[in-house]
């Protein structure tokens, strides 16, 4: 069921309650109103009629007053009232009988309902001429509910076409004001299938309309990130290419080469029809150096590959290896590391990605920052009860006055950030003109050793 006829169904309810409570309150009141119309015509009738009595003067002949009851008593049109007149002895009048159902045009059913309670007041005459008079006033509330059957017909019959009305019309505006719901579903399944550069339009409604505007903002973080991460997935390739064309160079002109030469050593001792000692041992001693050279080439290459340290001394062993050796090769620039309290058990994607990040800071600060100094402290803090690695790179160089979102599509910081969240962690970069760079990195600490390297 739709939204929109749950909706209408419940605002159908509700309009069901609204005409029984109104129907419920109107007849009520009108029972209650027939109920006094009658009984204070009842009583304002017998009124009349001791004040007609009392004005006959004593002397006067009681049989007027008699006559003058029997009159009243045969007015079949008295408006809600039939009156019998009887003696002690004998009734003077024939008791008229009487149904509500019969004098009346309401349906019986709404007879039923604001019918009053029979109201019949009694009363006597006493004259010391004649004998006691007793006087019967029965109330007929016949015509008084014909009079408000037609008051609480038509209420109903407005209420009944305004619920009508009002309905039907609500059924129109709810269609109308969810009618753009149909587009915001329409462009989530767009998003579903990666059409990123979707955009809702603008609608009435404030609540709609802030919708609209926060999926215009996620399609558009989206996007972006989409675009990002071909960049990324481009640069990776590249790297990758580059570092297979790297490695094919060195194999060539370092392993090529040196093997060369030693197979055209072996072939130069097997030319040779004499061997002398002294050539077979100068011989032997080109090969092992080229050999030895080949070895350490080879080491430099696992290395690059995957730094052996990590396996052999842990973390922080290959980190201040690496740092050591970096401070050795620089003239103008220096790296001071520092530490606390690090586990020496650690994930292995966590150590090979802090490794990695460190290693392309470094490579990034000797490019682009024009630094004299780098720092770098990797300390354990806890947050809320878990425990964090904080990684902090800093440096004095140049810094960058550029937008930071364009700057993280260059100088390897895409992959940084991309290290870190593969860790769920968190990057934070900041940067000022001639005020150096400055990396905060913090990401959760999984599978703790019990001990740690101070």
């Amino acid at each position: 069921m739709s939204l929109r006829v749950r909706l209408n169904v419940l605002i159908t309810l509700l309009f069901i309650s609204l005409f029984i409570c109104s129907s419920f309150y109107i007849i009520s009141n009108a029972r209650k109103t027939v109920h006094r119309e009658v009984e204070s015509t009842a009583h304002f009738a017998l009124k009349l009629i001791h004040l007609v009595v009392s004005s006959q003067e004593p002397e006067e002949d009681r049989d007027k007053q008699l006559e003058l009851l029997q009159s009243l008593s045969e007015l079949d049109q008295t408006r809600h009232l039939y009156i019998d007149i009887q003696k002690t002895d004998v009734i003077l009048t024939k008791t008229k009988e009487f149904n509500v159902l019969d004098n009346t045009d309401a349906p019986s059913w709404f007879v039923k309902l604001v019918q009053p309670p029979p109201t019949e007041i009694r009363d006597w005459f006493y004259s010391p001429m004649v004998a006691p008079t007793g006087i019967i006033i029965r109330a007929d509330p016949s015509d008084e509910i014909d009079e408000t059957w037609d008051e609480v017909s038509g209420i109903l019959v407005l209420l009944f076409i305004f619920i009508i009305l009002a309905n039907v019309l609500l059924y129109i505006m709810i269609g109308r004001y969810l009618a753009p719901i149909d587009t915001i579903l329409i462009g989530l399944s767009g998003i579903e299938k990666g059409q990123y550069q979707l955009e809702l339009p603008h609608f009435r409604l404030p609540e709609l309309e802030r919708i609209s505007q926060q999926f215009n903002h996620m399609a558009k973080v989206l996007l972006d990130s989409k675009a990002k991460n071909k960049l990324l997935t481009q640069r990776s390739l590249e790297i990758q290419e580059e570092e297979r064309r790297h490695l094919a160079q060195e194999l060539h002109d370092e392993l090529g080469q040196t093997i060369a030469a030693i197979k055209a050593v072996a072939v130069a001792i097997s030319n040779r029809k004499e061997l002398d000692k002294e050539h077979v041992d100068s011989s032997v001693k080109t090969i092992v150096e080229y050999s030895d050279h080949i070895y350490q080439v080879a080491k430099n290459m696992m290395h690059r590959l995957r730094p052996s340290v990590l396996d052999e001394l842990g973390l922080i062993k290959a980190l201040q290896n690496m740092i050591d050796d970096w401070n050795s090769r620089q003239d103008d620039i220096f790296c001071h590391f520092s530490f606390s309290d690090i586990p020496t058990e650690l994930p292995e994607s966590l150590k090979i990605s802090l490794y990695r990040i460190i290693q392309e800071s470094l490579t990034n600060v000797l490019k682009h920052s024009r630094a004299s100094k780098v720092s770098i402290s990797m300390n354990k803090i806890i947050i809320e009860g878990t425990e964090y690695i904080n990684l902090t790179i800093e440096d004095d160089g140049v810094g960058l006055d550029l937008d930071l979102d364009k700057t993280m599509t260059g100088m390897g910081l895409p992959g940084i950030k991309e290290r870190v969240e593969m860790n769920s962690g968190t990057f934070e970069l900041s940067s000022e003109t001639d005020k150096g760079i400055k990396i905060e990195i913090i990401v959760p600490v999984n599978n703790l050793g019990m001990s740690y390297e101070q």
